[in-house]
């Protein structure tokens, strides 16, 4: 999965003024300026306030954080298996035995989340994923 503009999900904490764009500027009030309410490309705050909006959705939605990974999350599904998910900026990869609770994740995400299902996953992090559907495996190469 992919979030479409990341960096625009996440909620500014402080006072942030910008210049007005040439195209909005009226006559008389040139040294006026804007107040953003969310975050934009470019500002240092945006990353991490796309982090904390995805990290409290995770967590409100049930989902466990890793004490090692910050963007890895866990979660006990019926019947005791267990759903992953890994963030990485703005892609998502997510693991779980049975099919339809990758959906149910998907579909809670979406509705959260503008997002962009690029389809079973081929890598990750700079890396292959192998499957091996007859041994039930996942391999990182």
């Amino acid at each position: 999965l992919d979030v479409k503009t990341t960096f625009l999900h996440g909620r500014l904490k402080e006072d942030i003024l910008m210049k007005q764009l040439e195209d909005f500027v009226k006559l008389g009030k040139e040294d006026y300026v804007c107040q953003l309410q969310k975050s934009l490309y470019g500002l240092k705050q945006s990353p991490r306030q796309w982090y904390k909006r995805f990290d409290t959705f995770m967590i409100n939605t049930g989902f466990n954080k890793s004490p090692y990974d910050r963007c890895f999350y866990h979660n006990k599904v019926e019947g005791g298996s267990m759903i992953y998910l890994l963030l990485y900026v703005d892609d998502i990869l997510i693991v779980a035995k049975n099919k339809s609770e990758i959906q149910n994740l998907k579909a809670l995400l979406s509705g959260e989340f503008d997002m962009k299902n690029l389809g079973a996953a081929k890598r990750i992090l700079g890396m292959e994923i192998y499957r091996d559907k007859s041994q039930k495996k996942l391999f990182l190469c």
